[in-house]
């Protein structure tokens, strides 16, 4: 295996810590460094740029999801408000009650 040295400037805590956990598993400094970046690997980067895009694409879908939320709640008021005054007299008071529930829980 061809190599390149690499020179890491750590604190005396951090190189006691390294060794000891190299010590820890039987393997030299240079080694664990090895195979701590394997662990890490590419995987670790994509799945950060996955997870980069994921989010973006979420943010960018919520007002979209809000403007629909607005619509459905318009929708329901007009519904209430033409099957007439004691449907949404009903209708207030359960929310109330269902308010008042949730208010106890937290």
């Amino acid at each position: 295996m061809k190599t390149d040295r690499v020179t890491l400037l750590i604190s005396p805590a951090d190189k006691r810590q390294l060794q000891d956990l190299a010590e820890g598993r039987g393997v030299t400094a240079s080694e664990l460094v090895r195979q701590a970046v394997q662990a890490y690997g590419a995987s670790s980067i994509d799945e950060t740029r996955e997870l980069a895009a994921l989010t973006a694409e979420l943010r960018g879908a919520i007002p979209a999801m809000r403007k629909s939320l607005r619509d459905a709640n318009a929708a329901a008021e007009r519904t209430i408000a033409a099957l007439g005054g004691h449907v949404h007299h009903k209708v207030a008071e359960e929310a109330a009650r269902y308010g008042a529930a949730r208010r106890r829980r937290r």
